[in-house]
């Protein structure tokens, strides 16, 4: 008994002794490990190349059709392909069945695009017409 006393108070003693490594945050009882990572050129291997991954190999795009501009459309034996970019002139090529935020790519044509967009459960075509080529 005396030895079970003893060891709990020395057990105390040192967890209270302990300094944490940095800073817990606010809402958080635990210290958390922070990583940094220097990319040095290369790509973050940690951030997703297409889209967020949702769980069973389902993905979610983050890309919206609010901020895409189709700029061309490719055609061959294995269908139509979109060329978009998005806000910040960062360019994607679309297939039909693509998942983009809030929807997929229905169809594809020759002048536009189709998308098929759920919000709050009701479901929406958005068309994306080809951009005309500005003279000068």
């Amino acid at each position: 008994m005396v030895l079970h006393l003893v060891s709990s108070f020395l057990c105390t003693i040192v967890i209270f002794n302990q300094a944490p490594t940095e800073e817990a945050p606010a809402d958080s009882m635990f210290p958390v490990e922070k990583y940094q990572y220097t990319q040095a050129g290369r790509r973050d291997p940690f951030v997703p190349l297409v889209g967020i991954e949702i769980g069973e190999g389902a993905r979610v795009s983050h890309l919206s059709v609010e901020n895409l501009t189709l700029v061309g459309v490719l055609w061959g034996d294995k269908g139509y392909y979109g060329l978009v970019k998005d806000g910040t002139n960062k360019g994607y090529i679309l297939k039909k069945g693509d998942k983009v935020a809030g929807g997929y790519v229905a169809s594809i044509d020759r002048g536009k695009i189709i998308f098929n967009i759920v919000h709050a459960g009701v479901q929406t075509q958005y068309e994306l017409p080809l951009q005309e080529k500005e003279r000068r």
